[in-house]
Parts: C-alpha cells; sequence; structure tokens
C-alpha cells in the first residue's frame, strides 16, 4: 500500500489555509454582514473535507486496523442515524442526517491528515494572534470583567472559542523556540482572562475537567483510562439531579450560592428546557421523533432555540438506540487515545476530550446548533486520533525495516 506523501511545505500552507477558514467560519456566530459570507465558507469547509477523504481513499495512506475502535464507533453511529431516520419516517427531510454524516466525514479526514510538529506551530501562532487580538478588542471595549462577547453574539459562545484555541497554544508550546514560547505564553495568558471575562461557566467547567484529567494522567495512567466513564456517570447524574433540584426546597439556597460566588444563578434555566424533554423523549424512547428536533416541538411558546444538553438532543432523536450508538463512538474514541499516551499532542487531546464532553452537559457543539464551533472542537478530537494513527504507523515501519 502507498502511504501518504505531501511535502513539508505545501502541507504547512494548506494547514495554514485550512486552520483560518475553519476559524472564519466562527463568524456565523456574529451578528456582522460578514457572517453570509462565513455560512458559504462553513460549505466550502465540508467540500473540502470530501475532497481529502477522496484523496485518502484513494492513496490508502494507513491501515485502518490502527485505530479500528474508532472506525467501528464511527460506522455504528452513521447506520443507526440513517436507519432510524428512515424508520422514523423523516426520509423527506435529509437536511439534518446529511449534516451530521459531513460532521463524521470531516471527523475521520482531519483524523488521516498527517498532521506534524511544523502543523501545530503554524495552528499555536495564528491561535496566538488571535487571542492578543481579541484581548486588544476587550481593552478598548473598556476592560469589561463579566460577560465579554467580543464580536461573538454571546459571551459564552466567546468563551468556548477561545477555550479552541487555548489547546492549540498549549500543544505548540514545547514545538517552538524560546522566543516563539514567549509569543505562545503571552497568547495562553490573553486566553485565560478572555475565558474568565467572558464569565462562560460551562467553558470553565471543560478546563476545570482538562486539566484535572490531565494531572490524574501525570501520576496514574490506570486510573486515567477510567475517567471517561466517570464523566460519562456524571452527565448523565447531572442531567436527571439538576431538573430535580430546581424543584426542591434548595432552590433559593443553591441559587444564592452560586450568585454569591460566581455572579450568576445556579438555576440558569435549563431546567425548564430539560424537563419537559425527558418527557417528550420518554414518548418515543427507543428510537426517538426527529432529527434536528427543537424545543418548540415539545414547549409551547418557548423562546429557547436548542436542548442546552448534546445527550439529551441526541435522546430526542434517535432515542435509547441513537444515545447507546453515539456513546459507542465516545468510547471507540477513548479506546484509541489510549494507545499513544506517550504523545503530548494524544495526552491533552484526550484531557479535552473529557472537558469537551462534560460541556456537553450543559451545551450544544458536536452535532447541532453551533457548527463552527463544533468543527474546531472535533479537529481538536481528531488531533489526538490521528497522532495515535501517525505513531503506531511509524513504530510499525521501523520494526519492519
Amino acid at each position: 500500500m502507498k502511504e501518504l506523501k505531501i511535502d513539508r511545505y505545501t502541507m504547512n500552507i494548506f494547514s495554514g489555509i485550512f486552520f483560518l477558514l475553519l476559524l472564519f467560519n466562527c463568524l456565523t456566530l456574529t451578528k456582522l454582514p460578514i457572517r453570509d459570507i462565513a455560512f458559504t465558507t462553513m460549505e466550502w469547509t465540508h467540500y473540502i473535507a470530501i475532497f481529502i477523504m477522496g484523496y485518502l481513499l484513494a492513496r490508502r495512506t494507513y491501515p485502518w486496523t490502527i485505530v479500528k475502535p474508532f472506525h467501528i464507533g464511527i460506522l455504528i453511529f452513521a447506520i443507526s442515524y440513517i436507519s432510524l431516520h428512515l424508520l422514523n419516517g423523516n426520509a423527506g427531510d435529509d437536511n439534518g442526517l446529511t449534516q451530521i454524516l459531513l460532521y463524521l466525514l470531516f471527523i475521520v479526514s482531519m483524523a488521516y491528515l498527517p498532521w506534524e510538529k511544523d502543523q501545530y506551530k503554524i495552528f499555536g501562532y495564528i491561535s496566538a494572534g488571535l487571542c492578543i487580538i481579541i484581548f486588544i478588542h476587550w481593552i478598548f471595549s473598556g476592560l469589561p470583567m463579566t460577560n465579554f462577547k467580543g464580536l461573538i453574539r454571546n459571551p459564552n459562545i466567546t468563551g468556548v472559542f477561545v477555550s479552541c484555541l487555548l489547546f492549540f497554544l498549549i500543544i505548540a508550546f514545547k514545538k517552538v523556540s524560546l522566543k516563539g514560547q514567549l509569543f505562545l505564553g503571552v497568547g495562553i495568558g490573553f486566553a485565560i482572562i478572555l475565558i474568565y471575562v467572558s464569565s462562560a461557566r460551562a467553558v470553565l467547567l471543560l478546563l476545570v475537567t482538562a486539566f484535572g484529567a490531565r494531572i490524574v494522567l501525570f501520576f496514574s495512567k490506570k486510573l486515567f483510562s477510567f475517567l471517561f466513564y466517570l464523566v460519562m456517570l456524571f452527565n448523565a447524574i447531572f442531567l436527571f439531579t439538576y431538573g430535580l433540584l430546581s424543584k426542591s426546597s434548595y432552590f433559593s439556597t443553591i441559587n444564592e450560592w452560586s450568585m454569591n460566588n460566581f455572579g450568576k444563578n445556579f438555576f440558569s434555566g435549563r431546567q425548564n428546557i430539560w424537563n419537559p424533554a425527558i418527557l417528550h423523549g420518554f414518548e418515543e424512547p427507543f428510537f426517538g421523533h426527529r432529527i434536528n428536533i427543537l424545543p418548540e416541538d415539545y414547549i409551547q411558546g418557548t423562546h429557547y432555540v436548542h436542548a442546552h444538553n448534546q445527550y439529551l438532543q441526541v435522546f430526542l432523536e434517535s432515542g435509547i438506540v441513537g444515545i447507546i450508538c453515539f456513546s459507542l463512538l465516545l468510547l471507540g474514541i477513548w479506546k484509541v487515545y489510549q494507545r499513544g499516551l506517550h504523545s503530548s499532542v494524544v495526552r491533552w487531546s484526550a484531557c479535552f476530550f473529557l472537558g469537551i464532553l462534560v460541556y456537553q452537559s450543559v451545551e450544544i457543539s458536536l452535532f447541532f446548533n453551533m457548527h463552527a464551533i463544533g468543527l474546531l472542537q472535533w479537529l481538536i478530537i481528531s488531533i489526538g486520533i490521528g497522532g495515535v494513527l501517525h505513531q503506531t504507523s511509524k513504530e510499525r515501519g521501523r520494526r519492519s525495516i
């Protein structure tokens, strides 16, 4: 089989342009007129992913068995969503299904691209530059210490966007010169400040999970391997107990404590979505309702535009069957990570993966809603999978010499 060969200069140029394209896509989340152009570049991103996949298939770059759990998870999730889409009689509306399949194609394409040290450096430098620009904008905005949103329409989205940039800053830090580290260090510092002033608690939870997992991994790889199951258990317990607590006598006490410590109510209104959503989901518990189901479909007169929980959204769309298949996809990714934890890039990708999974318990970005953020988060995840793939392939090549 032929191995993928792309010269260094071409790969660097492609990486820089492609990463800038992914960042530009996030302008779909603004209220500026340029968002219309960003929606067009979102479509281009999917076309590029299709082209990459075709090229990779033609060259048959790496044996797929290296990341077998990942591929099995992708196939199970794709087949389940296609089957349930047809079973639920929604064949006349294929836009939602097409979007999810394009996501899956993007994930696989990004995992198989030969990301190397140079690309990580490019991603890091671009991320640092953008963090500096956003930080300057924050200064000229009057240094607001809460709810800073910049050009994006919502401070919570600003926070999660910067958290994605922070990942690329971290993985590039040890791969650059001392001057480069000073530049990236400034970017990291500014990113942390911007996340703080965005007041995005969900993003703080993402980062606490990611850095906490990194500490656990430093001390015990075995204990780290169980964190995925603990995170998924936490997500399930949180979803159900949040609604119950909102109806308890502790409602005011918990809200007051959160307001005193974080400046925001603990009960943000999500309980008003989750309780009806769970009840509506159990009306079709096994196969769900339909892809892209909205709160207005089960809450009369609501102003909410999505369920604010990725797992609940999957359950509403595809029932217990769908949520099991989605969990198998996530588990497959986690299993692959365990094979490459000797790499710093894979380690950080795995830790941010856990943080992203916790983030999905209060927001939606992996599938549905914030598509541009979802592509960045899937790139973070796919880079880790690709790290395992390329390292294992190189090791096999060395052993065969």
